[in-house]
Order: C-alpha cells, then sequence, then structure tokens
C-alpha cells in the first residue's frame, strides 16, 4: 500500500492541474500556432497567478540581484516561450513553478540556482 500526501495551493482544479504533486501549465494555442502555457495567451489567467505568488510567494522587486528571476531555473525564457509571451527581451520570463510572465528583475520565495531556461529539449 502507498499513501501520498500533496499539498495544493488553493483554486486549483485538482483533476486538471495536478501531476506529480505539482501544477501543470494549461496549454493554448497561440496566433502563431504555438501551443503556449494558458497564462501567456489569457490576461486574467496570468494576473490571477501573478496574485497568488505575491501573496503566497513574496514575488516583487529582488533584493539581490544574485537570486533574481532571471537567474532562477524555473525562468523560462526560451526561443519558444518568448514567441508565446510575444516578448523577445529577455526581460520578461514565464515562471515554470508559479505559471505566470514575470519580470527577470524580481525574485520570490520559490528561487532556485540554474536558470533560465533558454533551450527546451523536446525529445
Amino acid at each position: 500500500m502507498k499513501i501520498e500526501i500533496k499539498l495544493i495551493p488553493d483554486g486549483l482544479d485538482l483533476a486538471k492541474e495536478i501531476q506529480d504533486g505539482m501544477p501543470v501549465d494549461r496549454m493554448e494555442e497561440s496566433e502563431e500556432g504555438f501551443t503556449c502555457p494558458i497564462a501567456t495567451q489569457d490576461v486574467e489567467t496570468n494576473e490571477e497567478n501573478q496574485r497568488y505568488a505575491i501573496k503566497e510567494d513574496q514575488y516583487g522587486p529582488a533584493i539581490n540581484p544574485e537570486t533574481s528571476c532571471g537567474e532562477c531555473r524555473y525562468f523560462n525564457i526560451s526561443p519558444e516561450m518568448q514567441q508565446c509571451m510575444k516578448d523577445e527581451s529577455g526581460e520578461v520570463g514565464y515562471c515554470q513553478l508559479l505559471k505566470f510572465m514575470c519580470s527577470a528583475a524580481n525574485s520570490c520565495a520559490e528561487f532556485e540556482e540554474g536558470g533560465p531556461i533558454t533551450s527546451v529539449d523536446y525529445e
């Protein structure tokens, strides 16, 4: 017998967004034909996820540039994601963990070294 306990943030649709204890991006076709996270295509979803990050994960201006979103392992600025976000500056990325578009200059309590994500291997 296996017993598994998962902590799930309030407001997530468990039937659609939980896989191995981590929310899965809801995807939507972009104008360019890419399949993109819905938060990159729907302003309301992005803002809701950003408000959650502010409230629960202290998302905001980085005090230490070395722990900014732009240096985080969840910060996705791959060419595909830049096309989804319609931003190629590298100053805006998609947080793969918290599911919203965020500023490279900000930070949050979920920061982990090893980023940003600059390419995606689909193999």
